[in-house]
């Protein structure tokens, strides 16, 4: 799942080796049209150490908050059996090169703790908001069903869970998404929060959806013309539309997503021209 952020004209992505069991890890690379990309050197950038977790990182998700850039990203208990999140910050201004990464935490910074959640938590969506930060993440596996929560924190280490958890779920009326929502990916526009997701169909089938609110916790409103971006068979990635990362150009939005086709997994990129994405309304 990748993740990002733009620095000064450029584009920094944020993603992982898969398949790899407690090898996996997370790579970088940059590009200033978002097309053609160089590989950071020093890859893999980040891996976790420690003995409560497994050693594998995956679903980065990049944010400069605090005069710090925070890298969170899941991993797993050291037997495998549970998906917990992690965190490692690096400075400003820093290269994101393997060597500018220090673990912020000797521990899990969200487990699973609720039914809802199994014994998973992954997928982290990192955004500031004032003085605070909000995680917006998956909780349980797969299709049993995930769903969406969210957590709030000042320094980015310590996490409050919403009582209210989950704040989305999936509709088991919309055939494309009635298994799962997951990998949230959340900005703000023009008094608006918006949400891209990834639904699931009974076949484990992903596409990405779009949902906004007013508040960024409630009365969730989907796009009427989800999934907004769907696979086509013969495709790459006809299997499965995973997480999707959203920026804002001049013109419009640029998005990358890991798609797959039940071999291999591959980043795509999508756009939209200008800034009205579609709801019918102004709500």
């Amino acid at each position: 799942a990748p993740g990002g952020l733009v620095r000064n004209d450029t584009i920094h992505l944020f993603y992982q080796s898969y398949g790899n069991g407690n090898c996996d890890a997370i790579c970088h690379a940059w590009s200033v049209d978002g097309i053609n990309f160089t590989r950071d050197s020093s890859n893999p950038i980040f891996a976790p150490s420690g003995d409560w977790n497994c050693g594998r990182a995956i679903d980065a998700e990049v944010v400069f908050c605090n005069d710090k850039y925070y890298l969170y990203y899941a991993t797993r208990t050291p037997d495998f059996s549970t998906q917990i999140i992690g965190v490692a910050t690096a400075p400003a201004g820093a290269s994101f090169a393997r060597n500018c990464w220090t673990e912020a935490a000797d521990k899990p910074v969200l487990v699973p703790e609720y039914p809802w959640e199994g014994k998973c938590v992954e997928a982290p969506s990192v955004v500031q908001f004032g003085e605070w930060m909000y995680m917006f993440y998956a909780g349980a596996y797969n299709n049993n069903p995930q769903q969406i929560g969210v957590a709030k924190s000042k320094d980015g280490i310590h996490w409050t869970k919403y009582p209210l958890n989950p704040i989305f779920v999936p509709d088991g009326s919309i055939p494309w998404e009635m298994a799962k929502v997951s990998a949230p990916f959340v900005w703000k526009r023009d008094g608006w929060y918006y949400m891209s997701y990834l639904g699931n169909d009974a076949d484990m089938r992903g596409s990405n959806g779009l949902a906004r609110s007013r508040d960024g916790i409630t009365n969730w409103e989907r796009h009427p013309s989800n999934p907004i971006i769907a696979s086509s068979e013969g495709c790459w990635d006809h299997n499965c539309i995973c997480k999707l990362m959203i920026i804002e150009t001049e013109t419009g939005y640029m998005g990358w997503y890991n798609g797959g086709n039940r071999k291999i997994e591959e980043i795509g990129i999508v756009y939209h021209e200008g800034f009205d994405l579609g709801f019918e309304t102004d709500g």
